[in-house]
């Protein structure tokens, strides 16, 4: 599964395994202090790694996309887009441990068991999710606004972004013409937009409202893309290789940086694997 509901939000399953790792580092940590009768000292420093963790990965992920924040900036303070840099924000957790053992703090050991315990959690989440979300483009055809099908898993040697949407979904809305905006000025990577189970008629009064070009929108009306791939909420931002393989998914609106971070990152592989062949 690729995508978990829980009440009304919905998180992708690699975000939902940051999610249980941080919450169990920080119930380690609790419980650590708790044992040894110095909880709110153990505490303090548990979520401090954190919070510096945190904004150590998304300072990272801002810097190396500086770019596309500029043109954007406020997206730097939307969080719950994506991005972020997850090799920096250790840096910034092992810099804490560092400072607590400078500081004679004595939290350095209780840091570090519970870093593990939530790591481990992590993975078991990262490895339950993915033995459900390994998957890859049906070979199904889906037609375009013109009638025409379109077989997406004919990759002709190119990765693919497949966006699933609705115009009656507003984060859909608000991602949409920026999304239109990248697959016009990329080549390396195919951009389309699967639409999830409605009329050709309303996509079309959709796009003479917002005024978007309507060229890369395939018609899935029984929204069989989302059943494929285990996403429960929309949208969701799919990444394929030129094989046609999951790489990553993205639940829920996706900003500039974090949409053009991943296809570099398709991109990458596809250059990798090229030299390897």
């Amino acid at each position: 599964m690729n995508a978990i509901a829980i009440g009304p939000l919905v998180f992708s399953a690699e975000r939902l395994a940051a999610i249980v790792g941080i919450g169990l580092f920080l119930v380690a940590a609790e419980v650590w202090g708790l044992w040894r009768g110095r909880r709110a000292h153990i505490a303090s420093w548990a979520f401090a790694a954190v919070a510096v963790g945190i904004l150590s990965a998304r300072l990272g992920f801002v810097l190396a996309n500086l770019e596309s924040y500029r043109q954007t900036p406020l997206d730097v303070f939307a969080v719950w887009q994506g991005g972020f840099a997850s090799q920096i924000g250790v840096y910034g957790f092992v810099a804490v441990v560092i400072v607590s053992l400078l500081r004679g703090a004595a939290v350095a050991r209780p840091l570090v068991v519970s870093a593990l315990v939530g790591a481990l959690g992590f993975q078991a989440v990262e490895i339950v999710s993915s033995a459900e979300r390994l998957g890859r483009l049906p070979e199904a055809r889906f037609a375009d606004l013109s009638g025409t099908p379109v077989t997406p898993a004919d990759r002709n040697g190119k990765p693919l972004v497949l966006n699933l949407w609705a115009s009656w979904c507003p984060p859909c809305v608000r991602e949409m013409p920026m999304m239109v905006e990248v697959a016009g000025e990329s080549d390396a990577v195919d951009i389309l937009f699967a639409n999830q189970g409605e009329t050709p008629e309303r996509i079309r009064r959709f796009l003479e409202v917002t005024r978007l070009d309507g060229d890369r929108i395939l018609l899935d009306p029984q929204s069989a893309l989302m059943e494929k791939f285990g996403t429960v909420g929309l949208p969701a931002t799919l990444f394929f290789d030129a094989e046609g393989r999951v790489q990553a998914v993205h639940v829920g609106e996706i900003s500039r940086a974090e949409l053009t971070a991943r296809m570099q990152d398709l991109q990458q592989n596809q250059q990798l694997t090229g030299d390897e062949t």
